[in-house]
């Protein structure tokens, strides 16, 4: 499995634990442990962009590795 297939699964249980603590700040009437869920949810936030930024990054190094190789105007 590629670096990057695993950063998306990553990704995807991330944003499912998201969608999980949303919905359990919504449905818990305990101000304290609806805080804690916030802190969660937005300790995911932070964990998602990273892990998305990672992705991005990769995803571009490899498209400028071609670029580099094939550039659209021939040098003189």
């Amino acid at each position: 499995m590629r670096i990057e297939d695993m950063l998306k699964d990553i990704l995807d249980y991330k944003i499912y634990n998201q969608i999980i603590h949303n919905e359990s700040i919504i449905n818990i009437h305990n101000p304290e442990a609806r805080q804690m869920f916030k802190q969660l949810r937005d300790d995911e936030m932070r964990d998602i962009v990273k892990l998305q930024q990672k992705i991005n990054r990769m995803t571009y190094s490899k498209s400028s590795v071609i670029l580099k190789t094939l550039p659209a105007k021939p040098k003189h």
